[in-house]
């Protein structure tokens, strides 16, 4: 038992040595492609004027497509009077954006129509 618990210590002393002696930069894998400094900037800034190149199509460029609505609706009905209606709805806007909206009402009905034998 003694020799299991100081070759854990042992272990735990020196995983601290062994991760701070690793490389600072690592060897890049066969598959992979690393950039300069110089070429992340010029990656990022392309990406930008792209972006703000980037305008939204308009109803014409579209054509006669209708906006599509997505969304579900649900009822539940219950004993006792238990009645409930939800839904959720998400709609385009216009751009890249969407509208996410939802709603729920519950009504518990009448608690006093029923007996219950736990309460007394």
């Amino acid at each position: 038992m003694h020799l299991i618990r100081s070759l854990f210590l042992a272990a735990a002393l020196l995983t601290p040595a062994v991760a701070t002696a690793a490389p600072e930069q690592s060897a890049p894998l066969p598959s992979e492609i690393r950039l300069s400094d110089e070429e992340k900037e010029k990656v990022l800034e392309a990406a930008a004027a792209r972006k703000r190149e980037h305008v939204a199509p308009t109803a014409e460029e579209l054509g006669s497509q209708p906006v599509q609505v997505h969304g579900e609706v649900g009822v539940t009905l219950g004993t006792g009077g238990y009645r409930s209606i939800y839904g959720t709805v998400f709609t385009p806007l216009d751009g890249d954006g969407f509208a996410a909206m939802s709603f729920e009402t519950t009504d518990f009905g009448k608690k006093d129509r029923y007996f219950d034998p736990w309460l007394r």
